[in-house]
């Protein structure tokens, strides 16, 4: 009876594993809240009828931010409103470990990403208006800040742009260079990376790439070529095309709306590819709407939809790996919508409300 009991067992935990794999994704949500029992969230997303499950929940240091998991899988990166970054251990059934934390060095971190090699970390604050970076050891604990830069400068935008606010920062695909984009002053900052060192220098190529005055340049979304990279900027409501080129070098293509014309009270917030590399989306908070792009064999956008059904203030979204969903995290009602994404046209289609978790701000895919 004790065998038959335990092979029960295995064939259920296997079975979860598997449909981990194979018929649900796995995501982790960051939140706004402040509070000192803030959580991040682990979910299951049914890839058939876009249903979502809350798994489970781990405590993080006061509002566990913006996400990121490293290339192996094996950890998560958390920033917070503690100005720290938390190193996490992912294990087998997709729940978290706290392994280290290490300080911002700055005020309010509000983006995190990994380094294609998996032997680096960075992080962007934006209240101080500096960046840092961190080496990693080979189970994800997280070295002291390797790397740090304090920015200067401002905008034309004075209630915004008074000082530097850097707000996010990523590597290339082939991990050669490191942008961090300041909404502060309109500058996407140019890195040639040391992976072994931790260490950063301008980039001789182009230390800077230069947006429109005002603009406020927030997040970029870079294609897995390496060759076009798509920024948003969050004051205007614009999504710049750019071509990148071998050595590093931004340069615009053109300049897209993103809400109709004359529209005010409203702030872009989010950008991220389709898993197909063919569609950008972008998100609006104000106007709250999503809007996608197509990409052009030249890498100019042509707008094919916009949608805007139960959206409330989307501080972020994300498509599921296999481009079937697309997970729209409502900061201000507290709640997730699923849309359905058609790989082939670009174009969403609502399917429905689902689970309520509190101020939902970053959506990252296992």
């Amino acid at each position: 009876m004790k065998k038959i009991i335990l092979a029960i067992l295995v064939l259920a935990v296997g079975s979860r594993f598997s449909a981990y794999g194979q018929k649900s994704a796995v995501f982790y949500l960051g939140t706004g809240d402040k509070a000192e029992n803030s959580v991040i969230t682990l979910c299951e997303l049914n890839l058939s009828n876009g249903q979502v499950t809350k798994i489970d929940t781990f405590y993080n240091p006061k509002g566990p931010g913006y996400l990121a998991i490293s290339p192996n899988k094996k950890n998560l990166y958390a920033v917070s409103g503690a100005n720290t970054i938390t190193a996490y251990g992912i294990e087998a059934d997709k729940k978290l470990k706290m392994i280290n934390s290490q300080s911002s060095e700055g005020l309010n971190p509000c983006h995190v990403s990994v380094h294609p090699s998996g032997k680096m970390a960075f992080l962007a604050n934006y209240t101080g208006g500096s960046f840092s970076a961190y080496t990693l050891k080979p189970d994800g604990t997280l070295n002291a800040p390797a790397y740090t830069e304090q920015y200067e400068g401002a905008g034309p935008n004075t209630k915004r742009q008074e000082k530097a606010h850097a707000h996010y920062v990523a590597s290339s695909p082939d991990g050669k260079y490191v942008y961090v984009v300041d909404l502060g002053s309109d500058k996407v900052m140019n890195y040639v990376v040391d992976v072994k060192s931790g260490k950063l220098t301008s980039n001789p190529a182009q230390p800077f790439f230069s947006a429109k005055p005002g603009s406020g340049p927030r997040h970029f979304a870079m294609h897995p070529s390496g060759k076009s990279l798509f920024l948003l900027n969050e004051l205007d409501a614009s999504l710049t095309a750019c071509a990148v080129d071998k050595q590093g070098v931004i340069t615009e293509l053109q300049t897209y709306p993103t809400v109709p014309a004359g529209l005010t009270g409203n702030t872009s917030s989010a950008v991220h590819l389709h898993p197909n590399g063919k569609f950008v989306y972008v998100s609006n908070r104000g106007h709250n709407s999503i809007s996608a792009f197509r990409i052009l064999a030249d890498g100019r956008l042509e707008k094919v939809d916009e949608i805007t059904k139960s959206i409330s203030i989307p501080r972020d979204f994300n498509i599921d790996p296999s481009g079937k969903f697309m997970i729209v995290a409502n900061q201000n009602t507290d709640n997730l919508v699923i849309y359905d994404v058609d790989g082939k046209t670009g174009k969403l289609t609502f399917r429905q409300e689902s689970i309520a978790v509190k101020a939902p701000i970053c959506v990252t895919f296992f």
